[in-house]
């Protein structure tokens, strides 16, 4: 029976990693007993990359209206999902709650792995929303039952999305150092409320680790730009180049806390630094540069290496690449038409579509099956059966590889002869770098001020 909730687990979760570009980043599970607590930005798409990055089951702990669904219903129990009832589902199932404590540490008992979101619910708020104590009850309510000789894991996990609603958009799944409770035990024992609060207090802290926290949506965009200009400014990142999420994500982070700092410490600094990258990003929008900005130059063999490299990855592609969106282009087209037909919220948005593009692309599978048995029996089915999928995938990558050429290609020619322009981009970001070099010094030494004063 274990094979059932593995093999569910490792459809979704691959179904999850072709939707997105998954990067995932940071240790392996540790065995044994073990709760991921992880930030809950995009409803049941959050669970299914934890699926295909955890490296061994993790029992899910959802909504209890889920199990109740035609088919994720099914589906939740065979991957032994765990009903959580909220009051604001319903107020009269929540004493049903007990039976959900008891679940999760029987699984904790058994050596099993549960997932479970502290937040409590989906959200596209830019930053982390308050936690609530259930995570922490379950573990100190597992350890005391085992008289604190569990040795249970808890591993913070922050899952961050590029654009959550767009398919092959980037996502960035770190997983941070695991944890223990077991020091808890006096405290825990004197005041069972005080200690789950300290508990979830250093969970949250471990999940505000692994992700990016704004005020504002704005603000994200802004330390983006910031970010992507400096690097390459700074040479730690070739023009036209573009980054992975995981990779970036220190920096991001870095410039996050950084405006944060001074937004606080120097409002008047932090209005003019925000114009001038509101300005910076405009022009950038305006040419259409991307995340590979404006480069000072385009250099003869740099740019033949590109053209001939590129070119001839789109040529060897091609043929497959059509057989493939033959193939499935009425599938690919299906989310975006159940989606606006649906008109689902937009915490669920990537749900649906998943969820559509999953069925769709299993059902017209099989059709390829039966009509390659109908046309020459079961050689050309098994052919069918490989050939469809590995034309599919051939041709998603064709057509990123193709508008990424397209991106760099326009961008090329609309700064052909102007030399002017990316000048006057030359001097904006080296503007730029050298206040963010300067506040960055700035800030530093007012960290480290602060201690000797403390002292």
């Amino acid at each position: 029976m274990d094979r059932i909730p593995g093999l569910i687990a490792g459809i979704t979760g691959t179904a999850a990693a072709l939707f997105y570009r998954v990067d995932r980043h940071g240790p392996p599970l540790p065995e044994g007993p073990l709760i991921v607590a992880a930030n809950h930005p995009n409803s049941l798409v959050d669970a299914l990359l934890i699926f295909r990055c955890s490296g061994r089951i993790t029992r899910p702990l959802g909504r209890a209206p889920l199990f109740d669904r035609l088919l994720l219903g099914p589906v939740l129990r065979a991957l032994g999902g765990i009903p959580v009832y909220r009051r604001e589902d319903d107020p009269e199932a929540t004493h049903r709650n007990e039976r959900m404590f008891r679940s999760a540490v029987d699984t904790l008992h058994g050596g099993g792995a549960i997932q479970i979101y502290p937040e409590g619910r989906s959200h596209s708020e830019p930053h982390l929303v308050e936690f609530r104590t259930g995570t922490a009850r379950i573990a100190l309510q597992a350890e005391e039952a085992a008289d604190w000789g569990l040795g249970l894991s808890i591993v913070p996990v922050g899952i961050t999305y590029a654009a959550k609603e767009l398919a092959r958009t980037e996502v960035a799944v770190r997983f941070g150092k695991a944890f223990g409770c077991a020091d808890l035990k006096r405290a825990f024992r004197e005041d069972p409320v005080a200690a789950g609060r300290r508990l979830t207090e250093r969970i949250e802290k471990g999940i505000r680790r692994q992700t990016l926290n704004f005020d504002r949506h704005r603000d994200r965009i802004l330390v983006e730009v910031a970010e992507q200009l400096y690097v390459r400014e700074s040479r730690w990142v070739p023009w036209r180049v573009r980054e992975r999420l995981g990779t970036r994500f220190p920096r991001l982070q870095r410039f996050a806390r950084g405006l944060e700092w001074i937004r606080t410490a120097h409002p008047e600094e932090h209005r003019r630094l925000i114009e001038k990258v509101e300005r910076y990003a405009a022009l950038s929008e305006e040419l259409h540069a991307g995340e590979g900005d404006v480069p000072r130059r385009y250099s003869f063999l740099p740019v033949a290496q590109y053209v001939l490299v590129r070119g001839t990855l789109l040529a060897l592609g091609l043929p497959l690449a059509l057989a493939g969106s033959l193939l499935w282009v009425p599938v690919a087209r299906l989310p975006g038409f159940v989606v606006r037909r649906v008109k689902p919220q937009f915490e669920v948005t990537a749900t649906v579509k998943l969820a559509t593009l999953l069925g769709g692309t299993l059902a017209a599978w099989m059709l390829w099956l039966a009509l390659g048995y109908l046309a020459g029996g079961i050689s050309v089915a098994a052919i069918a059966a490989v050939v469809a999928p590995v034309s599919g995938f051939v041709a998603v990558r064709w057509v990123e590889l193709a508008r990424e050429v397209g991106e760099d290609t326009a961008l090329f020619l609309r700064l052909r002869g102007r030399p002017d322009l990316r000048e006057h981009f030359a001097e904006l970001r080296s503007e730029l770098t050298e206040t963010f070099r300067r506040l960055e010094k700035q800030w530093m030494e007012e960290r480290q001020e602060r201690p000797r004063k403390g002292s």
